[in-house]
């Protein structure tokens, strides 16, 4: 299962806007880039059956994860497993492509553009037939509820990002309501991040019986699946802890969905995958990969297979409140004991050879603004970090080194529990460590349980439970968002940096670059930022995460979306074979 904190704290935001890929069995997703590597692993191309392509039809799909919640948008309910079912159901202007280019959503919109740079105006053109599944017209005032519930101005509205809508003026309409007129009172470079995942200013307020914020809040809560759609598909027949059917929305004005119905499965565990898909009771998942699970389901000789990489990167977090890690000194010997590419060959390099260790925690490997600044810290370097640990008063003739104000040094790591993937990459980095005298002792907790530790429900920094924090961020092709994991208005408070990490400069490389539209020079000064990372130390970063989409091969038209869009972007496409 994955339950994404970040997306929770923050939205399917920005940037590496991030999601803390959490839980049960397996963990992560996403993916990024100028070209996004993917591989089959069983024979096959893309669903590409061999039959001829008949309209109708059903597909069976296991997720991952139950939504307890329906609107996205909102703290309470914002995860990954969800955003990934409502790409299909919600309008929203721009789009991230398979490729994670961010296009303007043709469907929606005739038009997205900058009018004005002082003060900056951004102008949408809606089209004229897209409308609701009840008839009503898609229009300005849908825009300008999704500005008054998501710019932050009141406190008792649920709303998982703010990003950019606080930075908002006005937002205005045309008499027909089909040009929306948005001014920013400061410029916002990643005004393309606005408007997903799009409510009906007419339905919402309804759900509240007349109150919008009620509606807002509440209305798509627990069993109250949305019966409205702008989108290709909307959601019938919701069934608690079973499924939920997607079917074609019939007031929709785009290119026609191919199949009857998408069936999504939610009492379908990992565990069960390979026999569910052998014996016809499912055809598609989007599982976390396990090198068992991924070796069973190549097995299988009707089902087709896609490795991909992109958004989301494992990494380690330190908890600066622990003696030993809020020396930097520390920080920087761990970094320098621990060969990566030896943790991704025991890892995910067991599922393709495109893995490779990250060098970046702001952009990813295969995305083109990507810098290595971790050079240094490849491989293993006993020396240096003895090194650092005597420079930091550490005495290491025996082992675990110890310090005269501190003690021992030994860190207690801890991951979600049950992930094989995960365990793993912990015993090569207790192996590691122990080569320089630093003991680590794992203390895991069972699945998203873990990340009760990382963000206590207090929110306190105190109250955090862990040494060293072995999990992933996933975020969307906007970077600005990265800010906070590694700041806090309150250092006393967690938000999602959990680390309790502190540096002015990294505060202001990021308000510098929210305000840069130029692209070139915002993605120099994320690249700055990452540098004072690594001077730094407050995370590490491990590699990028796979995601794996099994699918039966008489499905067409299948391509894997390795971001927050995940596998479903393009199910209107889908199609069985004859």
């Amino acid at each position: 299962m994955m339950k994404s904190r970040w997306l929770r704290v923050l939205a399917l935001l920005l940037g590496l806007s991030m999601i803390a890929a959490a839980c049960g069995d397996d963990d992560d997703t996403a993916s990024e880039g100028e070209g996004e590597e993917t591989e089959e692993t069983t024979e096959g191309t893309e669903g590409e059956g061999e039959g001829e392509a008949a309209a109708g039809g059903t597909v069976v799909f296991a997720n991952e994860q139950e939504p307890d919640g329906w609107n996205i948008n909102t703290a309470s309910s914002n995860l990954l497993a969800l955003g990934q079912l409502t790409e299909i159901v919600f309008p929203a202007a721009f789009r991230t492509t398979p490729d994670f280019e961010v296009v303007m959503d043709e469907n929606l919109l005739v038009s997205a553009e900058q009018t004005s740079e002082e003060p900056q105006t951004i102008e949408y053109v809606i089209q004229e037939d897209a409308v609701w599944s009840d008839g009503t017209p898609i229009t300005a005032d849908d825009f300008i509820f999704m500005y008054e519930m998501m710019n932050g101005s009141n406190g008792e509205i649920d709303v998982a990002s703010t990003a950019g809508y606080d930075r908002v003026e006005s937002v205005e309409g045309s008499e027909d309501g089909k040009t929306v007129t948005v001014t920013f009172a400061e410029p916002f470079s990643e005004w393309q991040s606005m408007f997903t995942n799009i409510l009906p200013a007419h339905i919402i307020p309804e759900l509240g019986d007349g109150d919008a914020v009620t509606g807002w809040n509440d209305g798509l809560d627990g069993a109250n699946a949305p019966e409205f759609s702008g989108g290709p598909f909307m959601f019938e027949d919701y069934r608690p802890e079973q499924s939920v059917t997607m079917v074609p929305n019939p007031e929709w004005w785009g290119e026609a969905p191919n199949l009857d119905e998408i069936v999504i499965r939610f009492d379908v565990d990992n565990a069960g995958l390979p026999a569910a898909l052998e014996n016809g009771e499912i055809d598609m998942a989007y599982p976390q990969p396990q090198l068992d699970l991924v070796d069973q389901i190549d097995g299988l000789s009707d089902v087709d297979s896609q490795v991909s990489f992109g958004l989301s990167f494992e990494h380690i977090d330190f908890n600066l409140q622990n003696s030993h890690l809020a020396k930097p000194e520390v920080r920087m010997a761990i970094a320098h004991a621990l060969d990566e590419e030896d943790v991704v060959a025991r890892t995910v390099g067991q599922f393709s050879e495109e893995a490779s260790v990250l060098q970046n925690r702001i952009w990813l490997s295969n995305q083109p603004q990507y810098e290595a600044h971790g050079d240094e810290y490849i491989g293993a370097n006993v020396e240096e970090a003895q090194g650092l640990l005597e420079e930091a008063g550490y005495d290491c003739s025996s082992s675990p080194c110890t310090h005269p104000e501190d003690g021992e040094l030994t860190l207690r790591i801890t991951t979600t529990g049950g992930n094989q993937l995960r365990e793993n990459t912990q015993l090569v980095i207790q192996n590691q460590l122990a080569e320089v005298g630093i003991g680590i002792t794992i203390d895991n907790v069972e699945g998203g349980a873990a990340f009760e530790r990382f963000f206590p429900e207090s929110n306190a920094i105190a109250d955090q439970d862990y040494d060293i924090a072995l999990f992933a961020w996933v975020g969307t092709p906007f970077p600005s968002s990265n800010k906070a994991l590694y700041t806090n208005e309150d250092p006393t408070l967690v938000g999602s940096n959990n680390t309790g990490y502190q540096n002015p400069a990294i505060v202001d490389i990021f308000d510098e670059a929210l305000v840069e539209t130029d692209p070139d020079a915002a993605a120099d000064l994320y690249n700055q930022a990452d540098t004072i990372l690594w001077e730094d130390m407050p995370t590490v970063p491990l590699y990028q995460k796979p995601t794996f989409l099994a699918y039966r091969n008489t499905i067409q038209n299948v391509e894997d979306n390795a971001s927050t869009a995940g596998p479903l972007w393009n199910a209107y496409e889908w199609s069985v074979e004859g």
